[in-house]
Formats: structure tokens, C-alpha cells, sequence
């Protein structure tokens, strides 16, 4: 080997892109992690006991981080790859899991009139019963008492408010407080009828008894009595059959919206589709709030699109972290934060070209930091300001501890494209001794295995490098260096071993 050798680092392609992806993906997997996030958020405000499985990024970020620092930035980007897809299959599926959600609560929400109604109407026709129910041949007295105990019966069937459909925590709970209510009010309606019933059987019964062997008409009971009501006419085709079920459905699908302006407008088109009674002003109010709902959600799918394309851009710029890349990320935030899409292409021209000015200046940093971290690996001792001083004079002296008169010069080209190393002996004159020549040589040999050890940490960390010019140990003399230019640390132990010659 040699005393003196100069090679190039160039970096790895793979490597570099690996690692610029590998930053990147952590980027994306932090946005896909929020908003899964989010999406589970609102499915428990929908379903609070709703299992869900919320995993931990940070696991997968810290096992990324190992794989790092191992050098194994190609297994980190494969990990990345990995935990987004996972995200994203979960966010499909609580996506689908939260619109059959929706398209439910919104089948109970609109449930709520149409059980009004029944409630009301059955609590009418408790009355309408005893009238038709009672014989005109029974006392007056009896049919009064019966007809007393309908409307106390009527009295206490209590018909809940039908609450307006809200996709909130809230109003999944007023919900299902309002469900209970109608429950308990179905309940009593079906118990009064039972008792009605039984009491017009009773009395028919006395009142047979008090009259035997006179005939008297049978009592019709309550299914009986419903069944002989006129039914209400039938649909005037299958696709008006079907158009509630298609309301429902366009609601769900449009659930998304509630934290939109339009929202409570959409809704009262919806109930004013419900109750219209003629089928094609009903069609017609329908088709209209198909194109309002669509261009709704035009609307929100544009901006959710902007936002994709910004949340793109913050990915790309994750990597630069630190840098002056972090005043376009800035504004970036700030546009999402605003909501309002504009045109990006400005953030994304100059992010671009920062970008490039920034790798540049990421590189040269990551081959400085290379050189000082193996040669630190190798017993060399480096300080604070060495990188500085690496890359702004392109010149570093470096020894082990304990060895005061030897070192090792590093010297280096602008972009740290070119390194040169070379052995050099303090002293104050340029003549050797003989034993100072053998020492020389010595030094320069334990120099060839170190340098080789360089060369394989260096590649460790993404760094390739040829050897451009070597100069074999002892062909030439090792250079000598006045004292006062080695470093402090040199110095100092110089003078601590030197002989006392008081």
C-alpha cells in the first residue's frame, strides 16, 4: 500500500435513492396513518363500540431506523412500503365499514316520521275501534265506559319527536334515546289494544249472561278490525317503489358532506322528497337533489384531490428536513391549513429547485460525516469543529491517542468528490534518525491496513471508492510537520512525555 494515496468517493445511486425514498416514505406513512386516524375517530362518534385496530407507527418507524443505522436503508424502504399498503387496506376498509354506518343510521334517522305516523294512527284508531266494536244493543253506560277507557289509553301513548338526522356522536345518541322512546310508545299502543280487546271480550261475556238465550253478535277484535280498513293505494310504478330506497342511498353516500355549508340544505331537499305524495313532483325533487348532492361532491373531491397534491409535495420534501426547504413547507401547511385549492405549481418549481441545491449540499455533508464517523471507528480522534474545518480548508490532522508524533493528514477537493491521505511525523527538522526512519515505515504499514478498513466503512455507508494515486510505503520520506502545527491535543501530550532537562 502506500503512505500517500488519494481516491474518489462516489455515492452509491442505489443507496442515495433509497435513502431520499426511504424519507420520503416515512412522509407518506405518517399522512396515511392520520388519516386513518381520523376516519376511526368518526366511526367510534358513529358506533362507539365499534373493535378497532389502531396500530403504532412508531414501532414500524423505530424498526426502520434500526435497519438504518445497520445499513440496510434498502430494507427500511421495503418495511415502509409495507406498513403504507397496510394503512392504506385498512383505510379501505373502515371506509366501507363507515358507509354501511352511515347508510343505517340514516335508514333509522328517516324511520323516525313513518313510526310517528303509525304511533298516531294507531292510537286513533283505538276509538275508531270500540265505536265499530261495541253493539248498538249495549247499554249506553257501558259503551261510554269503553269508550273512557280508549282515551285514557290514548292519553298515555306519548308520540316522541322525531329527531333530525345528525351524523355526529351527539345525534347518534339522541337517536338512539329517541328509538327507546318510540319502542316503549309501540310497546303501550300494543298494550292497549291487548286490553281493549280483553275488556270488549269481558263484557260481552257478562252481558251474554245477563241475556241468555237471546243471540248476539260475535265482538271483532283489532286484527280484525284492520284488516276490513281500506288499504292505501299502491305505488304507481316499481321505480317509485324503489325511491326511498335510492334516497337512502344517496344519502349515504353523500354522509361525507355533514361538516359542509350545504349540508342542513341537502337535508331539508331530502325531506321534502319524502314528503311530496305526487310520484313525478317527487321524481322530480329527487333528480334535483341528485345534481345538487353531485355537485357537491365534485366540489369536495376537488379539494380532497388539491390536498392529495400538497400532501405529495410534503412527502417529496420530508427528506430535506432542516434545510431551506423547510420555508416552502411552511407555506405549504399554511395553504393546507386554508383549504382553498390554488394552483401549486409554483411551491412544486421552487421546491424543485431547492431540492436540487440541497442534495447537493445533503451529499457533501453525508460524505464529511462518513469520513469522520469511520475514521472515529478506526481509534482516530475527531472534534466538533473537524467537519467545518473538512469541508471550509479541505484539510484535517488526525492521530490516536498516545501516539504524539504521528498523524494522519486528510485532504480533500470542494464537493469531497477526491480524498487524499497521507502519514506525517511532528517534529522540529526534516532530518530523520535511523531509528526515526524505522518508526516511519512502521507507521506507514499499520497506515495500509487502516486505510483498507477506511475504504470498507466508507462503503458501509453508501460511499464507493478508486484509488487514483498511491504512493508505496518507503518510497519516499514521510513528511515532517513542526509541532506547533499539530493539533492541541498532540501537543499536549507531546509535552507530558517529553524528558525533564532542568
Amino acid at each position: 500500500m502506500s503512505s500517500c494515496t488519494a481516491f474518489d468517493l462516489t455515492p452509491v445511486v442505489e443507496w442515495v435513492e433509497n435513502y431520499f425514498r426511504e424519507r420520503r416514505l416515512r412522509e407518506v406513512a405518517r399522512q396515511h396513518a392520520e388519516r386513518l386516524r381520523a376516519i376511526m375517530d368518526r366511526l367510534r362518534g358513529l358506533l362507539p363500540d365499534a373493535e378497532l385496530f389502531e396500530k403504532s407507527l412508531e414501532l414500524t418507524l423505530k424498526r426502520a431506523d434500526a435497519l438504518e443505522k445497520s445499513g440496510d436503508v434498502g430494507g427500511a424502504v421495503v418495511l415502509l412500503d409495507a406498513e403504507i399498503a397496510d394503512l392504506h387496506n385498512q383505510i379501505k376498509l373502515i371506509e366501507e365499514r363507515l358507509e354501511r354506518r352511515v347508510t343505517d343510521l340514516q335508514r333509522r334517522f328517516h324511520a323516525l316520521p313513518t313510526r310517528a305516523s303509525a304511533l298516531r294512527t294507531g292510537a286513533a284508531r283505538l276509538d275508531t275501534f270500540v265505536k265499530a266494536a261495541v253493539a248498538t244493543d249495549w247499554p249506553a253506560a257501558e259503551r261510554e265506559r269503553l269508550l273512557a277507557q280508549a282515551k285514557a289509553a290514548q292519553e298515555r301513548i306519548a308520540v316522541p319527536v322525531a329527531s333530525a338526522a345528525d351524523l355526529s356522536a351527539e345525534g347518534v345518541r339522541k337517536l338512539e334515546d329517541t328509538e327507546a322512546q318510540f319502542t316503549a310508545a309501540e310497546l303501550a299502543l300494543a298494550t292497549a289494544q291487548a286490553e281493549l280487546e280483553k275488556e270488549l271480550a269481558a263484557t260481552q261475556k257478562r252481558l251474554l249472561s245477563e241475556k241468555l238465550g237471546l243471540p248476539h253478535a260475535r265482538t271483532v277484535t283489532i286484527a280484525e278490525f284492520l284488516a276490513q280498513q281500506p288499504r292505501s293505494a299502491a305505488p304507481a310504478n316499481a321505480d317509485e317503489d324503489r325511491m326511498a330506497e335510492k334516497l337512502e342511498e344517496l344519502l349515504a353516500k353523500i354522509g361525507v358532506l355533514q361538516d359542509t355549508a350545504g349540508w342542513a340544505d341537502l337535508m331539508r331537499r331530502a325531506d321534502a322528497v319524502r314528503a311530496e305524495d305526487e310520484a313525478p313532483r317527487r321524481r322530480s325533487l329527487y333528480e334535483g337533489l341528485v345534481l345538487e348532492a353531485s355537485r357537491r361532491l365534485k366540489e369536495l373531491r376537488a379539494v380532497e384531490q388539491w390536498l392529495l397534491g400538497v400532501d405529495e409535495l410534503l412527502a417529496h420534501a420530508a427528506p430535506f428536513a432542516g434545510t431551506a426547504v423547510d420555508a416552502i413547507v411552511a407555506e405549504l401547511r399554511e395553504l393546507r391549513r386554508a383549504g382553498r385549492p390554488v394552483d401549486l405549481t409554483p411551491w412544486r418549481t421552487r421546491l424543485a429547485e431547492t431540492q436540487a441545491s440541497e442534495r447537493t449540499r445533503m451529499e457533501r455533508e453525508r460524505k464529511r460525516q462518513a469520513v469522520l464517523e469511520s475514521l472515529a471507528e478506526l481509534g482516530y480522534e475527531t472534534s466538533e469543529g473537524m467537519g467545518t474545518a473538512l469541508v471550509q480548508a479541505g484539510k484535517l490532522v488526525l492521530h490516536k491517542p498516545g501516539e504524539a508524533d504521528y498523524a494522519v493528514e486528510v485532504v480533500t477537493n470542494r464537493d469531497l468528490s477526491l480524498l487524499q491521505t497521507e502519514v506525517i511525523r511532528f517534529g522540529e527538522t526534516e532530518a530523520a534518525t535511523e531509528q526515526e526512519r524505522l518508526r516511519d515505515q512502521e507507521q506507514e504499514v499499520k497506515w495500509c491496513s487502516a486505510h483498507d478498513a477506511l475504504r470498507d466503512k466508507l462503503a458501509q455507508r453508501g460511499l464507493t471508492s478508486n484509488v487514483k494515486l498511491h504512493i508505496p510505503a518507503g518510497t519516499k520520506p514521510v513528511r515532517v510537520v513542526k509541532r506547533d502545527k499539530a493539533p492541541a491535543a498532540a501537543r499536549a501530550t507531546a509535552k507530558s512525555s517529553a524528558p525533564n532537562r532542568a
